[in-house]
């Protein structure tokens, strides 16, 4: 019995040792593969563009001038910012002997559709034609219905004579018949006087002269500028 347990034992220890060994793991790391390859040609670079700092060039090339046709409007306009050498005309001795004759025709004819009170007139001789006085005036009277509210009115008028060189009537824009606005400016005023219109001197002196009759009766400047001096 003895001497089988001793024989396995042997044949156990025989096993044993012919066994191989299985060697424990390496700490050693696996080595990996390369990194893969990326072609730099295929990477897209984005290259900033640059912002443009250039100056704008200019044409220097001349538009061809535009020609203008003027009209009646635009050659009115020329003429009244140009320079004016207008001469007043000096009334004749009968119209200066007539004045109130004339003060009172003007200013019924300034006044004719409204009516007025008091009426007071200054005006000047701008041309003469047989008989026909050419004047610009500016006229100062009350309402009839409330006498607290003065009226000045300024107009280019007509005086129209008669064989004696008294005052028969006066021609305005408002009394004169006529299609148009143009057509009764043309019945009345020849183009030589209608070149002096704007160009009348001494407006604001005839102005103030009109209101300050009101406190210092007296003729109209007409009268008076050619009154010689004592």
């Amino acid at each position: 019995m003895k001497s089988r347990f001793q024989l396995s034992i042997a044949v156990l220890l025989i096993i044993l040792s012919s066994c191989t060994s299985i060697a424990p793991p390496s700490n050693t790391s696996v080595p990996m593969g390369p990194s893969p390859y990326i072609p730099t040609s295929t990477i897209a670079t984005l290259t900033p563009v640059p912002i443009s700092t250039s100056t704008p060039v200019l044409a220097t090339e001349t538009p061809p001038p535009i020609t203008v046709r003027p009209t009646q409007m635009t050659l009115t306009a020329i003429a009244q910012t140009q320079e004016w050498e207008y001469v007043p005309i000096t009334p004749e001795l009968a119209e200066l002997e007539q004045w109130r004759e004339y003060e009172k025709a003007l200013g019924n004819a300034l006044y004719e559709r409204i009516g007025g009170v008091d009426i007071m007139c200054e005006w000047q001789i701008i041309g003469r034609a047989d008989r026909k006085i050419y004047v610009w005036t500016a006229c100062s009277g009350f309402d009839p219905s409330d006498i607290s509210h003065l009226y000045t009115f300024i107009r280019y008028a007509v005086v129209y004579l008669g064989e004696n060189s008294e005052v028969q009537s006066v021609g305005t824009m408002e009394n004169t018949p006529g299609s148009s606005y143009g057509d009764i400016r043309r019945k009345l005023f020849p183009p030589d006087i209608l070149e002096k219109f704007g160009h009348v001197p001494d407006v604001d002196r005839l102005l103030e002269h009109l209101r300050s009759r009101r406190e210092n009766p007296e003729p109209p400047l007409i009268v008076l500028d050619a009154t010689p001096m004592p």
